[in-house]
């Protein structure tokens, strides 16, 4: 097995939340409390469902997040980024 194969199921650390009510407080995906953190990864891989969520929302404590960026393609292809071009490829309009 080659040494830099991800773990199906693993998301990539470097998505950015922040909390609904506090946009500046961006916090990396490992960052996020365990409840929120659970219901993350739950969302990302929910199946059957192909509308794509404007927010998260804790089903343990009830907070709100918004992705900020993420690379991962689970993770756009699910939420609405609210990060501009970073959010999807990391890449910047010419100025």
């Amino acid at each position: 097995m080659a040494g830099n194969t991800r773990k199906k199921g693993t998301l990539r650390p470097d998505t950015t939340l922040a909390p609904v009510e506090e946009p500046e407080a961006e916090v990396y995906v490992r960052g996020l409390p365990g409840c929120c953190l659970r219901s993350f990864k739950e969302a990302v891989v929910a199946r059957g469902d192909d509308q794509r969520l404007a927010e998260l929302r804790c089903s343990s404590c009830g907070r709100g997040w918004k992705v900020t960026s993420s690379l991962d393609e689970r993770v756009v292809e699910r939420f609405d980024t609210h990060g501009g071009t970073r959010a999807t490829d990391g890449t910047y309009p010419a100025a």
